[in-house]
């Protein structure tokens, strides 16, 4: 693989796309990243999964087609983002998996099984905005975790640094993600997955050590 490629798959990795997109790739909705490391590029109409409306691509070609794709290098499996055309940023999300398909039933308990920290990976943190988007220009600022806690009924708050003091501040915009998804977009809150309800963590730089806040806020 090239030095320069910019994904994490290999360039003939095949990726489903959605047909229409090879015609007007302005049309372009979202990505799915599956389990196995698979995507799924789609427009904005509901199309059965078959050879009429999907086809196989290699990856570099989508690439070619669309480079904005190249922003979720790192998308991690079972995730997807929505393509915000205006700002040119993808929007993070962890989908649902239908209850009554046994694939998506293996899956979840084989995550589960993983999964090493209290609770499950499945959980539903609240993640401030800036930490659930990803910018395609080029200039795009890095994104990293600031701030985070785990309240007394055991949900996670995870806030980057696009907020000045999280701690001085009571109306952080926020959305959900799957807590296993937080955990693969930001490895660096791993070590701290093991943290008991009620403790607060922040750090001043990205690069930074975690420092654990007390009850004064200090």
């Amino acid at each position: 693989m090239s030095e320069d490629w910019p994904m994490e798959q290999e360039a003939h990795t095949a990726v489903l796309v959605a047909r229409s997109l090879l015609d007007d790739p302005g049309k372009l909705d979202h990505v799915l990243a599956d389990d196995e490391d698979g995507w799924l590029v789609g427009d904005d109409a509901e199309h059965d999964l078959d050879e009429e409306h999907y086809a196989s691509m290699c990856l570099h070609d989508v690439v070619d087609l669309l480079p904005q794709v190249t922003a979720l290098a790192g998308l991690p499996a079972g995730m997807g983002a929505i393509w915000d055309a205006e700002r040119t940023t993808w929007v993070l999300l962890s989908p649902d998996e239908p209850d009554g398909d046994a694939d998506a039933r293996e899956y979840r308990e084989a995550r589960l099984a993983e999964w090493v920290h209290p609770g499950s990976p499945m959980a539903e943190a609240n993640v401030s905005v800036g930490l659930t988007e990803i910018s395609a220009a080029a200039d795009a600022p890095a994104r990293a975790v600031r701030y985070l806690s785990r309240e007394d009924d055991g949900t996670w708050l995870f806030v980057g640094f696009e907020v000045p003091d999280p701690d001085e501040q009571s109306d952080v915009e926020v959305d959900t993600l799957e807590l296993g998804h937080v955990a693969a977009l930001y490895p660096e809150v791993v070590e701290l997955l093991d943290a008991e309800p009620g403790e607060v963590f922040y750090r001043e730089a990205p690069d930074a050590e975690w420092i654990q806040m007390i009850e004064d806020g200090k």
